[in-house]
């Protein structure tokens, strides 16, 4: 951690680091590099369990009973997650226990989170919902709702487990909790984009008398691809973790490394996908297969928008450290203007 501090270090003195990446984020970049390339997986979850304790604890979530102010336990047949309902956070809100999964908003948000598959859980970006909530309410009049599903964790939990869970969820907010389709966003960062992609195209192969989710929110969306990426000092994200998270999710197994729902940008079609908002980390290794998956989805017809964090790494606007105020504030102000688009589309069926 240090050497990759100081060797950034004389990288920026000598005017070789990217140059929209300040150097107090880029020396963060360096010391945040992946601990899962020398920690057994129950260190490495142990280790990211405490930094998101301390995330939780800045952000003023370090209790169950704050956090319980905010979300809800849910879930149904072959899923659980947590019911985040809208609160006006400038008037004030009905206790959160008495507004039932998917009412009392214009957007349901169905998110699964990142994490390599591996660590993680459903709550961890509930700071970043609610000040996205609070964004959305007050520039463009709109009231989100979210579902983040609490999905197995590879590798006691392989492909399709995670999907199957977000798929199930999505059934039940259309046939039990009455969500309309067209209000239903589907959201993910990372890995957890990877599952949004899968099961997005597991309800379109499969599914479509669900009907089509209205839109996608990806956060640097690992779509998976066949040419590995390559290191760099300036991300938080490594070739070898890629590889430890994919062996764990896929299991080494040669059909389920190459299939369309692990590995999205190998879908023989994209056609037909509902319009999505990707962001991409300006100097992140995962930015070439994102391009490279935008522009097949752009060629199918598919609604294609991305942002593009210039000197910004992996997931840059979800992690304080390595992201300033002015990223965070475009990426919220992007993602409400997405809803306030779907929500204008909506048309009840």
């Amino acid at each position: 951690m240090a050497a990759r501090a100081a060797k950034y270090t004389g990288h920026y003195l000598t005017r070789k680091t990217p140059k929209a990446q300040t150097y107090w984020i880029g020396v963060n970049v360096a010391m945040l590099y992946p601990a899962v390339e020398c920690l057994s997986i129950r260190q490495y979850r142990s280790f990211m369990s405490t930094a998101l304790r301390l995330v939780d604890w800045r952000a003023g979530l370090g209790s169950e009973a704050k956090r319980a102010q905010w979300a809800v336990p849910t879930g149904g047949e072959g899923w659980r997650g947590y019911w985040i309902p809208f609160q006006d956070q400038k008037n004030g809100s009905t206790t959160i226990s008495d507004i039932p999964v998917g009412t009392g908003c214009d957007i349901v948000v169905l998110a699964s989170h990142g994490g390599g598959f591996m660590t993680g859980h459903a709550l961890m970006f509930l700071d970043y919902f609610r000040k996205w909530m609070k964004s959305a309410h007050e520039h463009q009049g709109i009231r989100i709702g979210i579902v983040s599903i609490e999905y197995g964790l590879s590798p006691e939990n392989p492909f399709p487990v995670a999907m199957n869970e977000m798929a199930a969820a999505y059934k039940d907010l259309v046939q039990i909790h009455g969500v309309d389709s067209g209000r239903i966003v589907l959201f993910g960062d990372s890995a957890g984009g990877n599952i949004a992609l899968g099961t997005t195209l597991l309800l379109r192969d499969a599914h479509s008398e669900l009907g089509a989710p209205a839109g996608h929110i990806l956060v640097c969306p690992w779509v998976r691809s066949p040419e590995p990426p390559q290191n760099s000092l300036y991300d938080v994200v490594s070739e070898i973790g890629c590889q430890i998270y994919a062996e764990a999710y896929t299991q080494n197994n040669p059909e389920t490394i190459m299939c369309a729902y692990t590995s999205p940008i190998s879908a023989p079609t994209l056609a037909g996908l509902s319009p999505m908002l990707i962001f991409i980390g300006g100097v992140e290794i995962l930015r070439p297969s994102i391009e490279q998956f935008v522009e097949k989805a752009q060629k199918e017809d598919v609604d294609v928008k991305t942002v593009v964090g210039e000197g910004r790494a992996h997931n840059y606007f979800l992690l304080d450290d390595i992201s300033t105020k002015k990223d965070r504030q475009e990426a919220y102000c992007a993602m409400s203007e997405f809803v306030s688009d779907v929500h204008r589309r909506f048309k009840p069926t």
